[in-house]
Parts: C-alpha cells; sequence; structure tokens
C-alpha cells in the first residue's frame, strides 16, 4: 500500500486564489486499486471535486497484460466566470463575454491490455451542462443563452499503443492515443448529435541522467454532426492537459478542429524537485479546407515540478503576446 497526500494554496491566473487538497491511496484493499480525491475552491468562484476509483491502478497496469480494467470517475466543477470569445482563430481578446458554467460528469470505463503496449477502452460519459448568468450587452449573448442546459452523454472509444516507462513519470517511450467520441439519440442523447475525433502522439526522451527528460506532444480534434453543442467543441487556452497554451487564458480559441503543439525539457533541481522549459503552439479551424497554420498562437514559458509517489505537483508560468498566465496543478501536462 503507498499513498500521498498534498495540500493546495495557490493562485492561478483563470481562477485567482485556490486552497483545497489532493490525495492518493493505492492498494488498500491489496486488489492492486486505488482511489484519488481532489477537493477545490477558488476566490472567483471555481468549485472542482473529483473522484477517481481505478481497477487496476494506472501505474500499476502500465506496461502489463490485463484481461479487464475499470475506471470510475465523478467529477463536479463550476467556474462563476467563464470565458467565451468566439469562434475561429482570429478573436480577439476584446471579444470576451463571461457566463457562469456547471458540470456534472460520470465517466465508466471498461479496458483491456492485449499487450504490455496495446490498450483498448470502451467508455460512457453521463454529463451535464449547464450555462448560466451570461454578461450582458457584450458580444455573443444570444450564443449562450441558448446553450442553456443539456443532458449530453455520450460514448467513446480509445485506441492507446504506449512503450513509455510511466503513466506518472514518463521518462522514455511514446504514446499514441485514437480517441472516437459519438452522441446521438442511439447514445441515449436528445439534445445533440455528433462525432469527434482525437489523434494525440506524444515522445519522452531521456537526454542524461534520471530526471532530464525532453516531451514533445502533437494532438489534432476534429468534431462534426447536425447538431454539436458549444461545450463539446474544440478549444485551447489555459493549462489543461488537451488544451494547454499556457499564455492564452482559458478556452481562448474555439471552433470544430485544432491543432496543438506542445515541447518540453523536464529537469532535476534537488530531491523531489525539478523544473522546466516549454514552448505551446496551436490553432483552430472551422473545416479541413479552411486550415491556416499561418495563425497559429504561441507562447512559451518555465515551471517547477514536486515528484510524489502518485503524482506530481505542477506549477507553470507562460508568456504570450497577449499576457501572463500563471498556473497550478497536478500531472505533467502530457
Amino acid at each position: 500500500m503507498s499513498w500521498s497526500l498534498f495540500p493546495i494554496l495557490m493562485y492561478d491566473t483563470d481562477i485567482g486564489v485556490g486552497y483545497g487538497g489532493k490525495g492518493k491511496i493505492v492498494n488498500l484493499f491489496r486488489k492492486r486499486e486505488s482511489f484519488d480525491l481532489m477537493l477545490f475552491n477558488s476566490s472567483k468562484g471555481e468549485r472542482t471535486y473529483t473522484l477517481l476509483f481505478s481497477w487496476p491502478d494506472l501505474e500499476l497496469r502500465q506496461r502489463t497484460v490485463y484481461a479487464w480494467s475499470l475506471d470510475i470517475k465523478a467529477e463536479y466543477s463550476k467556474y462563476l466566470k467563464q470565458y467565451y470569445f468566439g469562434l475561429g482563430p482570429d478573436t480577439s481578446k476584446d471579444d470576451l463575454t463571461y457566463y457562469t458554467d456547471e458540470k456534472k460528469e460520470l465517466q465508466i470505463t471498461l479496458g483491456r491490455g492485449f499487450n504490455p503496449s496495446f490498450v483498448a477502452e470502451l467508455q460512457y460519459s453521463f454529463k451535464n451542462v449547464a450555462f448560466f448568468n451570461v454578461e450582458q450587452e457584450r458580444a455573443f449573448t444570444d450564443t449562450l443563452e441558448r446553450a442553456g442546459e443539456e443532458f449530453s452523454p455520450f460514448a467513446s472509444l480509445v485506441l492507446r499503443y504506449d512503450t513509455s516507462d510511466s503513466r506518472i513519470h514518463p521518462r522514455e517511450g511514446i504514446r499514441f492515443t485514437l480517441r472516437g467520441d459519438a452522441a446521438g439519440g442511439w447514445m441515449g442523447n436528445t439534445n445533440a448529435a455528433y462525432w469527434r475525433y482525437r489523434l494525440d502522439l506524444r515522445s519522452f526522451k531521456r537526454l542524461w541522467g534520471e530526471r532530464n527528460v525532453l516531451a514533445l506532444r502533437a494532438l489534432v480534434e476534429q468534431a462534426g454532426g447536425s447538431d454539436i453543442p458549444l461545450f463539446e467543441l474544440p478549444v485551447l487556452g489555459g493549462h489543461s492537459e488537451f488544451n494547454a497554451l499556457r499564455g492564452y487564458q482559458l478556452n481562448r480559441f474555439r471552433d470544430r478542429g485544432k491543432l496543438l503543439l506542445n515541447g518540453e525539457y523536464r529537469f532535476s533541481i534537488w530531491k523531489r524537485l525539478g523544473g522546466n522549459v516549454f514552448v505551446d503552439a496551436g490553432t483552430v479551424w472551422p473545416d479541413w479546407g479552411r486550415i491556416h497554420l499561418d495563425r497559429m498562437a504561441a507562447n512559451a514559458g518555465w515551471g517547477l515540478r514536486y515528484y510524489l509517489a502518485n503524482f506530481v505537483v505542477r506549477f507553470d508560468m507562460g508568456f504570450g503576446p497577449e499576457g501572463t498566465g500563471i498556473y497550478f496543478n497536478f500531472g505533467h501536462v502530457f
């Protein structure tokens, strides 16, 4: 059995002063299972409560063969001030509308490790999202008010080829993930009909020493269909795993397709403390025929990492043409 516990007291550009805690316990019942809990509040009104149960634990099943895995994730999140700038790569940072975003989601995932490198997973997500308190007399008010509240479940198929040595602290190998999502009446969704896929390629290379790693990632995402909810469109901006442009505001760019490129050099400083320097770049588009790579948004920055047995504590500062982002979270961005 192992466990890790970390208190939270931090500042983030998007959410203000935050406080809470994160803890994880592995193999409590000697079944190779894990429980991961995070409780977080912030001065700008964000509320995030997440519980993840995994059997076997994600790290314990890395590079192994297993008949079945089960992951159950329950999450509640609320942003009193969420950001919407419109659609496309040419939106202005001045065309900002605030609104409240509240999400409740339950994900159930069944997986199988066919060999040490190849995993297939089926996932069903029960999802309810509400947009309200839209700031009046600003752009896009009608668009956000029409979004309203929707129960929008969807199903996913995930295929992953992964030779990396760890899910928590990857230092060597590659990870290629193909994910497809689908929603419609046949999947229990009466409010939306869409498809979406994501290609995610990551490479990890140890340069010298145990914790000096060059990490690279390229991600492409595309959505289509007759009725795509606004909250299901691909987005860029902020510091989350699949949207990381760490010098831009949360959800700064949004459209039906996106490209995201990330590069990090991670290095050791002292004992459990490490650092990194990074570059992020990305763009969005309405369809394949209107991709303009000359409209890429980019930023650079640096950060710190504190390595625990069961997760990584992350601090980043991103510098871009629209300002500076300061972020605190858990886990590597990729």
